[in-house]
């Protein structure tokens, strides 16, 4: 299943997936004020994977977005439905959207390579959801030190520096996660440390995912960030 709001955009992955050997089928129209699980719940056991674009607001009221979906069909309970997210949104201020739901992401392809990739993504997936996790999927726990946060916008974020990452340069985190992790106010967080599990080998910032986050004493002084 192709699911993306433009027609042709979805059109054009057919012939790379179906020269894989899937029938294919596409989705570009949504259900005003649907949300993410119940859009995946009427998805049934019909479809053996699912390849979605992220931003699907373009074709009307859609309460979700794409890597929400992904994610969730990923970490469907019982029978995962193994999915693969496109966007032309990596590198930009929409990837902090993506990364909120990045551990159930196995795989991010970028829209425009999307033809060249998506049959690698998705065999990157099945491995995954298989239980062979690559090096860089494997989470470990590590402290975080926040230094900032922004509050406002659509998806806020703190920035922060995951010591077990680099500690010698900082990354955005999703603020929502943190702020349901610990209970704290955004103006309370800069300053303090945090640990939580990390995909620290990771090649990118924008592949990292964070769970099981909890507050954290602060570290002895010799391992303060300069």
């Amino acid at each position: 299943m192709v699911i993306d709001d433009d027609v042709n955009d979805a059109i054009s992955l057919i012939p790379t997936l179906q020269d894989a050997g899937f029938r294919t089928e596409m989705i570009t129209q949504f259900t005003p004020g649907q949300d993410a699980d119940a859009f995946l719940a009427s998805l049934g056991d019909r479809y053996d994977a699912v390849v979605c674009d992220h931003i699907l607001a373009g074709r009307g009221n859609v309460r979700f977005t794409g890597a929400e979906l992904v994610c969730k069909a990923n970490q469907r309970a019982g029978t995962p439905l193994p999915a693969v997210l496109i966007s032309s949104h990596v590198n930009t201020e929409q990837n902090g959207a993506i990364l909120r739901w990045r551990e159930g992401i196995p795989s991010v392809v970028d829209k425009t390579d999307a033809s060249d990739e998506v049959i690698e993504a998705l065999q990157y997936t099945l491995a995954e959801l298989a239980g062979n996790l690559a090096r860089e999927r494997r989470a470990f726990a590590t402290p975080i030190e926040v230094l900032e946060v922004r509050p406002g916008g659509e998806e806020p974020k703190a920035k922060v520096v995951v010591v077990g990452w680099k500690i010698d340069s900082s990354v955005w985190m999703p603020l929502r996660p943190i702020e349901e992790a610990t209970g704290l106010r955004p103006e309370e967080l800069p300053g303090r440390w945090l640990e939580a599990e990390v995909n620290c080998y990771a090649k990118e910032a924008s592949e990292l995912f964070y769970r099981n986050i909890i507050l954290a004493p602060d570290l002895p002084q010799g391992w303060l960030t300069a």
